[in-house]
């Protein structure tokens, strides 16, 4: 694979040399040069290198030296698009707002996936790309040359321990827990670290295969807790009685029993997650009253896409889209496919409470509807400058992403066909890229609630590239759609408004029937002559 980059600014003669070799041994197995002026950036590497791993590379490495790379031209291998690791996840994005949106249909630590819980996640992997991070004995981005020797002063503190504790400590907790508490004292509201088992557990759920109870939760101030936003079809939640509004504000029993306003939202939701087989504990609120349950988690093999004929209309299809994970675009297709066989000629496509997901999903559920090359979002760095753009294209996964791969035939297989997209508070992220992608072509009119509004970045780092266990997540920028607006903190305004009313306000949000889904009959009469 051939790549080309512009640098911002030129590279100087007398760092030119240095820069590419560098660069080379960020590129384990590539070739790399610069043009004369210093201005261009050629790479090549083995097909099965993902671009964006190797972006992802030179982009530290450039910032030593205070240069920006743009992508300028990509050559694949013909009709192929492989890639060493996963690429962007539009998962959980939120710095501001106070409620934050979890993918966890495991009740596992997640994504959004997303990560993909709903932001851009690019995951940087083992593709043949090795990342270099110059080192430094002060820690943070800004202030160095106030800070304190931070490796030194945990040397000392350790030796003290080791030498004066009457506990013996174990050294792996202590590091896990000092990594979780530097993400939390970041500030970044997403930024987390995942030990082995959690890395494992988070690229499980991105797949769509995961174990746990069957819930999504995003994070409430009122009461603090969890806030329970969706349950699974045929989950052991579901089975349990959980139901979507319940609020977690306490995980154990009895003397075990911890308060997530004590222990904090992100902390909690680690507590949640566990292997098939064992009992998740916890206590929710519900009209006021509390309820304590024992579920036992399971595995589970998350259905993010299924469809049906409406009931008021037999000409129009109803595709629900929980969350847009690796197995979502082949599960929408055969929805619509089978929706086709039933003489549907109109499409509402439901994204209520769908909180995000993979970018490789997304994009490829949209170029079932845009034309080949049409944009579909671009990345922004902390700076302002645009750092990537993703067009609708004819690929092929060859990894755990093989069921977002998208073929010629599948481009616009579906565009002739009215939609209606219907959205609430709770849809996020991926679900928002969708919608207003959607909008911004005039494919679809936007039925229900403002959106959330999540619209930032986040990169997920696999650390073994670099030989230690586990994975660390951070918001490294924020998107657009094609608009070119983006929407974080502010939502997508629907074209047409309209809330849950009367009875169904207060029913379980998935036992409404079509009738008295005031929401869906809203998004049945936009489509409508």
């Amino acid at each position: 694979m051939k790549l080309i980059y512009s640098l911002s600014p030129s590279v100087a003669p007398s760092q030119r040399e240095e820069l590419t070799r560098l660069v080379s041994e960020s590129l384990s197995g590539a070739t790399v040069s610069l043009d004369e002026a210093g201005a261009r950036l050629v790479v090549l590497v083995a097909d099965t290198v993902g671009a964006g791993a190797v972006f992802n590379a030179l982009h530290l490495r450039l910032l030593s030296f205070g240069i920006e790379l743009k992508e300028l031209y990509r050559e694949m291998p013909a009709a192929t698009v492989s890639a060493g690791g996963p690429d962007p996840v539009l998962a959980g994005y939120g710095t501001q707002k106070q409620r934050r949106t979890v993918p966890l249909s495991t009740f596992l630590v997640s994504l959004i996936a997303a990560v993909l819980s709903f932001s851009i996640i690019s995951f940087v992997m083992g593709s043949g790309c090795a990342l270099l991070i110059s080192g430094g004995d002060t820690l943070g981005t800004t202030g160095e040359e106030e800070a304190e020797d931070y490796a030194g002063k945990i040397a000392l503190i350790d030796e003290i321990f080791k030498q004066y504790s009457l506990y013996d400590a174990d050294g792996q907790l202590l590091l896990d827990e000092m990594l979780k508490a530097y993400a939390v004292a970041t500030g970044d509201d997403y930024a987390a670290y995942y030990t082995e088992e959690e890395f494992a557990a988070l690229l499980e759920e991105n797949s769509g295969n995961a174990v746990g109870v069957g819930v999504t939760v995003t994070e409430s101030t009122d009461p603090v807790g969890i806030l329970i936003i969706d349950v699974l079809p045929d989950s052991p939640a579901m089975a349990a009685g959980v139901l979507p509004g319940d609020v977690v504000i306490s995980l154990g029993s009895g003397e075990q029993t911890v308060f997530v306003s004590e222990k904090g939202f992100e902390a909690s939701l680690e507590l949640l997650r566990g292997e098939a087989g064992t009992k998740a504990e916890f206590t929710v609120v519900r009209d006021g009253e509390e309820h304590f349950f024992s579920v036992t988690r399971t595995a589970i093999k998350t259905v993010s896409a299924s469809g049906r004929v409406s009931e008021t209309d037999p000409a129009v299809g109803i595709v629900r889209i929980t969350q847009f994970d690796l197995s979502t675009p082949v599960q929408f297709k055969a929805a619509m496919d089978e929706l086709i066989s039933k003489n549907c000629t109109k499409f509402v496509i439901d994204v209520r409470n769908n909180p995000g997901g993979d970018l490789r999903s997304v994009k490829a559920v949209l170029s079932f509807f845009l034309n080949e090359g049409a944009l579909v979002v671009s990345t922004f760095g902390k700076d302002g400058k645009e750092t990537s753009s993703e067009y609708v294209e004819a690929v092929t996964y060859e990894d755990e992403g093989a069921d977002c791969s998208v073929s010629k035939e599948d481009i616009g297989r579906y565009r002739q066909y009215p939609l209606a997209v219907l959205m609430n508070g709770y849809s996020a992220s991926a679900a928002e890229l969708f919608a207003s992608t959607l909008r911004d072509y005039e494919l679809a009119t936007l039925v229900g609630e403002t959106s959330f509004g999540k619209g930032i970045i986040q990169s997920v780092f696999d650390l073994s590239v670099m030989g230690y266990s586990g994975g660390f997540k951070l918001t490294v920028g924020y998107y657009t759609p094609p608009s070119g607006e983006n929407y974080h903190d502010k939502g997508i305004a629907p074209h047409v408004e309209v809330a849950l009313t009367g009875e169904a306000a207060e029913k379980n949000f998935y036992l409404l029937t079509e009738a008295e889904d005031n929401q869906l009959q809203a998004a049945l009469q936009a489509l409508k002559p």
